[in-house]
Parts: C-alpha cells; structure tokens; sequence
C-alpha cells in the first residue's frame, strides 16, 4: 500500500495523539480500527496480541463441481439427441445443468481477500471481502496501530 498524502496527514495527526488513550483509525462499516483495538462485526481484537498483519489473495477451487456439471450436461445432450422422441427430456435436463454450471462457474470465480494476523497462538483470517482496497485499508489501519504501540 502506498502512502498518499491524506494518509501520511492522518498518520502525523495520530502520532500527536499518542498518549492520549484510545482514538480511531478507520471506522468503515462494521470495522473500527483503534490504536488499542480491531473491531470487525460482534468480534473484538486487541492489538497488543497481534504480531503482524497481512492481506492473502486467493481463488475458489471449484474445477470439480463446474467439471461434473459440464459432463452432466453433454451426455444428457447426447442421450437426447441419439433418439429425440423418446428421451426430449434430458435436452431440457442437460440444458438446465449447463446453463446452471455455466453461471455458477461466473459468479463464484472472483477473487477473495483476507486480512490475515499472526499473535503468539497462530494465524487467523479476520476479515474476508471480494474488494482488494477494503482490505487493503484495513491492513493498513492495523499496521499503523502496531506501530503506534511500539
């Protein structure tokens, strides 16, 4: 993440407030981020407990399902059309499992981003969104809550 210039403001000003009990870092939807605490959703984080944070990027792992689905799909296409008055309902079958394998293949391939922090118990991924500058900012928020406690 770079720093822009509203940032490095804002982080001027929180130093300067050093000392001066608990202060906000970010507040956006349901994650406040203070110099003493993370709070995402009903769970909160103290921030003398984390080592480290990071963001993890990852893909859904869905060959099989979408792979099946296909395969489905063609060979009840196939059955139908080896004789076409008997077996017309597996066309609409194969149809409806290709088209449904198909979109499930494009909704579900988006990218996920976690905010990941280390304590002295292990590892733990506290935030998940499909958008990389949310995370991105509260990864930052956190950084700058480490460091100030330093």
């Amino acid at each position: 993440m770079g720093l822009t210039s509203s940032h490095l403001n804002h982080f001027s000003s929180a130093v300067g407030a050093k000392g001066k009990g608990e202060f906000v870092i970010l507040r956006e939807g349901s994650v406040k981020i203070t110099n003493l605490r993370a709070m995402i959703g009903i769970k909160t984080y103290a921030i003398s407990h984390i080592r480290s944070v990071r963001m993890q990027a990852y893909e859904p792992k869905l060959f099989l399902p979408v792979f099946f689905m296909l395969v489905v799909s063609v060979c009840s296409a196939l059955v139908a059309l080896s004789n076409m008055n008997e077996y017309s309902q597996y066309m609409t079958v194969g149809l409806a499992v290709g088209v449904g394998g198909f979109l499930f293949l494009l909704l579900s391939t988006k990218t996920k981003y976690s905010v990941r922090v280390r304590s002295s118990v292990g590892e733990l991924s506290i935030f998940e969104a499909s958008e990389p500058d949310t995370v991105e900012r509260i990864v930052g928020a956190i950084q700058e809550a480490l460091y100030l406690r330093a």
